[in-house]
């Protein structure tokens, strides 16, 4: 019997959840108390996955490890991996000489490399308090089934992805025939309801969005040549960040690099972009935990 290719799920669970004021990926909001990181497992291993591998803190395992054993059963791997400051790649310390300066890990690019001996071949890489719904695994497993080494993501429209209760950080995806073209990182953005627009902050100053504009909500598929590209994205950001005591590397601005580095690095390009037709659903204020539930309740509730 030939042995199954391993269809691994990462899930970036170290957040400290700021401005919703505590550890999101503990919150308990499906119709039956789930977390929503315990409902994209559900949803994963229904679409073929085989593998979880969570990056957490360390005082994260016990309570997840209990909590998600009903989702992931018996014959799915679940491993966990720590989101440690200075996990990094090798040489940083001929860039800054201490990690000491840090207040907070250094973002979703560093999160990633952390998982980077738990994974092998094809991966999704999601977070761990966003509901992305049955359809965005679906369209990451028939990607993977078609052409295993194809980096992909899944997008969503920007006015399904907006809080009612204040600014959100999205990657604004420009995409041709189906595949990425560029993905900036856009800050706060915010709906303006008057003129059915929306505006966010990018590199540094204030702009119109469309409404309908697709986003990177931080569901990728990556071939595990990622890592080569983490490595790299991430010793250039210590170069240009050394003595930063909050910046962060985002996934977004490293798959911006590889795309702009394209001619040189051909085997993770391209970047296929699958569109989501049903909701994204998350929690960045404590107010957004209601409407949250309530969708929830409609959409899996018996």
């Amino acid at each position: 019997m030939q042995k199954q290719n391993p269809l691994t799920l990462v899930i970036m669970a170290a957040g400290m959840g700021s401005r919703f004021g505590g550890d999101k990926q503990l919150a308990e909001l499906g119709p039956n108390g789930e977390t929503l990181m315990a409902l994209s497992i559900r949803d994963a291993i229904e679409a073929g996955f085989n593998k979880v591998v969570l990056i957490i803190r360390p005082e994260l395992e016990s309570t997840l490890a209990k909590s998600l054993a009903p989702f992931v059963g018996e014959n799915i791997e679940l491993s966990f991996c720590y989101q440690v400051m200075d996990d990094l790649p090798n040489g940083w310390q001929t860039i800054i000489n201490h990690v000491d300066h840090r207040t907070k890990p250094w973002g979703t690019a560093h999160a990633l490399w952390c998982a980077r001996k738990h994974v092998t071949g094809a991966m999704a890489v999601i977070n761990a308090d966003d509901y992305y719904g049955q359809q965005a695994f679906e369209l990451l497993a028939q990607g993977f089934a078609a052409s295993p080494e194809q980096w992909q993501m899944v997008a969503y429209q920007l006015s399904h992805t907006l809080s009612e209760h204040g600014g959100v950080n999205r990657g604004i995806c420009q995409v041709d025939d189906g595949q990425l073209v560029s993905v900036q990182e856009w800050l706060n953005i915010r709906a303006d309801l008057a003129s059915e627009t929306c505006s966010g902050e990018y590199q540094g100053r204030q702009r119109q969005l469309a409404t309908d504009a697709l986003v990177s909500m931080t569901c990728w598929g990556f071939s595990d040549n990622i890592f080569s590209v983490l490595e790299q994205s991430l010793l250039a950001f210590l170069s240009d960040n050394p003595s930063h005591a909050t910046a962060e590397c985002y996934l977004p601005s490293v798959v911006q690099t590889a795309l702009d580095v394209s001619k040189q690095t051909p085997s993770v390009l391209p970047i296929k972009v699958r569109t989501a037709t049903e909701k994204w659903l998350g929690v960045t204020y404590p107010q957004d935990v209601t409407e949250v539930k309530q969708k929830l309740m409609e959409l899996l509730g018996e």
